[in-house]
């Protein structure tokens, strides 16, 4: 099983993804917590976007995110190398778009097939019962936000 660990970088204080003593069992015990008795989720807690990244999005996409994931190679399309977004859009990184995909409930056609989960409808799964749909959509725009600014921060430079 893949162990990771939170890694802040040295300048901006961002976190990264690095192999080490973190397990993804940890990362979603942590998850858990953040949502039960944390409250609502917030998507400027640094840690919910590297979580929700090693939980959802590692297996395909690959610690680094350059697309080189254990699951990779038995996928029809390749995963995308997430640290080039910015670059392939003129040296910006387009968060709303990125917000877009990440949900999939909206097709665009333009990206064809979908090989990729629909995580907006995971996201949106109740966690307790009788739970307000305005919070389960608060609940899921913070991970959602929270896992695009985790994006933005693995951008090649």
């Amino acid at each position: 099983m893949s162990r990771l660990q939170l890694i802040p970088q040295r300048k901006s204080g961002r976190f990264v993804v690095s192999s080490g003593c973190r397990s993804v069992a940890a990362s979603i015990s942590a998850l858990v917590v953040l949502f039960v008795l944390g409250g609502q989720a917030r998507a400027d807690d640094p840690h919910l976007g590297v979580i929700e990244y090693e939980i959802s999005c590692m297996p395909c996409h690959g610690v680094e995110g350059r697309g080189d994931g254990r699951r990779a190679r038995s996928l029809k399309t390749a995963p995308a190398d997430l640290t080039q977004i910015a670059k392939s859009h003129g040296g910006d990184f387009p968060s709303a778009q990125v917000a877009e995909i990440i949900d999939g409930r909206t097709i665009i056609a333009a990206h064809g097939q979908r090989e990729m989960p629909v995580w907006g409808d995971r996201y949106r799964r109740p966690i307790e019962a009788n739970e307000p749909v305005a919070a389960i959509e608060r609940r899921a725009q913070a991970q959602i936000t929270a896992l695009v600014r985790y994006l933005e921060t693995i951008q090649a430079k």
